[in-house]
């Protein structure tokens, strides 16, 4: 009797564990954390922005990032992009300085006349104008983003992004914000120590600048009348020049005006009696900087200003005053308006280090006259 009792007891036992195994085997199994797309995941079209709150696919090969505009503003996107229109020539240069020029399907009018640009996209498609890029050429190269100008935006931006086609705002040429811009480039494009070397040899010759002007009473500073492309036209507080101007130790005369750059009159001039006159000059303008200078010293009543007086009247080729080799700009223009103090500084060997360096074809004579 008790030998059967056993028989029973060991059967009941087998028949709970067999019930407990087909119950854990009829469980769902959990999603493995490795899984490239999970099934609820949104993918994201090329060209396309990422709807708010929408995380991208998280692979080895598309990895989210996000960067910080020009204007302050941050940008996520869910991929690194490897098609990108540059509507920026600024941008497009400094993409090929730090290595990511082959990333570059599209350029505006004006950068396809650049020869140290185009030799090295030569496949590069124009969009047409910067101001007013051709929409439908954009769309038929695919790009992932476009990169226009910040302060200065497409006047038809708003039907660009309704397009689909992601736009990043980045200037890439004003002094203050050059460096920050790269560093953006470089996360863009994975490029990131790559634009930090840049970044901190902008920042470097800026702070050199800097700590030179320290030793200077601002009080001596000379007065500075920095015209623009057109006649006549200023640049006032809070364009690229003016950073120029007052970052080399200059006061510029028209800090007052509330335009970034505004049209004055020649008896606006003479009563300011500037010290220096520069003048920015487009590196497609055909007139020799030499020309301009003496046109500029010619013009009407300006014989009465202490600049042309003293010979101090300057043409610059806007490559420096603008764009990746602003930094340079920076320290011949110290050197026009405080020659003792940065006298030992060498910006012609500065355009010989950058050409070497990053973008080849750059190192040109006749920049700055005289």
């Amino acid at each position: 009797m008790e030998k059967v009792t056993s028989i029973l007891i060991a059967l009941l036992i087998c028949g709970i564990v067999a019930v407990g195994a087909a119950l854990v085997l009829e469980k769902p199994a959990e999603q493995p954390v490795t899984s490239a797309i999970a099934p609820s995941a949104t993918i994201i079209p090329v060209g396309t922005q990422a709807p708010s709150g929408t995380p991208a696919p998280a692979t080895s090969s598309c990895q989210p990032l996000t960067i910080t505009q020009t204007d302050g503003m941050t940008v996520s996107l869910p991929c690194e992009p490897q098609r990108i229109i540059a509507a920026n020539a600024n941008a497009a240069e400094l993409l090929i300085a730090m290595g990511a020029g082959d990333r570059i399907v599209g350029v505006t009018e004006s950068t396809k006349s650049v020869p140290y640009v185009m030799d090295k996209i030569p496949n590069a498609v124009s969009i047409g104008d910067w101001q007013n890029p051709n929409i439908e050429r954009m769309l038929a190269l695919n790009p992932d983003i476009v990169i226009a100008y910040s302060s200065s935006k497409p006047k038809n931006f708003d039907q660009i992004t309704a397009a689909n086609i992601t736009i990043i705002s980045l200037d890439c040429f004003k002094l203050s914000t050059l460096s920050s811009d790269a560093r953006a480039l470089g996360r863009l494009t994975g490029k990131m120590n790559e634009a930090e070397v840049y970044a901190r040899l902008v920042e470097d010759t800026i702070s050199d600048v800097t700590g030179r002007l320290k030793k200077i009473p601002s009080g001596t500073y000379p007065e500075v009348y920095f015209e623009m492309y057109t006649d006549y036209t200023v640049a006032a507080a809070g364009s690229g020049a003016h950073e120029l101007v007052t970052g080399a130790g200059g006061k510029n005369i028209a800090d007052d005006v509330s335009s970034s750059s505004v049209k004055v009159s020649p008896e606006w001039v003479v009563a300011r009696q500037p010290e220096y006159i520069l003048k920015v000059v487009s590196s497609t303008n055909t007139i020799s900087l030499e020309e301009m200078v003496g046109s500029l010293k010619t013009r009407p009543g300006w014989e009465m200003i202490p600049a042309v007086k003293n010979d101090h009247v300057h043409a610059m080729k806007n490559e420096i005053v603008y764009g990746p080799r602003a930094y340079i700009g920076l320290v011949y223009t110290a050197q026009l308006l405080h020659p003792s103090e940065f006298r030992d500084l060498h910006p012609r060997q500065m355009l010989t280090d950058y050409d070497e360096r990053y973008v080849a074809g750059t190192n040109k004579t006749g920049l700055i006259w005289p």
